[in-house]
């Protein structure tokens, strides 16, 4: 399993972060544009989706996210 980190970039130009852990790619991008649906109401068109960082999911790890 992996923690991803992912960049979010809508139609309008605002941004997001969303972190999620999964045991692949695919699924993580699959998984994160469920968390932005569930999110935002109304839904945001999306135009850029991507995995800017990847680490392992173990005890311990985290993320800083700076806004």
């Amino acid at each position: 399993m992996f923690i991803y980190r992912l960049e979010v970039t809508f139609e309008d130009e605002s941004a997001a972060a969303v972190v999620v852990i999964h045991d692949s790619e695919e699924k993580a991008f699959r998984s994160a544009q469920n968390q932005i649906e569930r999110h935002f109401i109304p839904v945001k068109s999306i135009k850029e989706l991507a995995i800017v960082e990847k680490k392992p999911a173990e005890a311990g790890r985290s993320y800083v996210i700076e806004s």
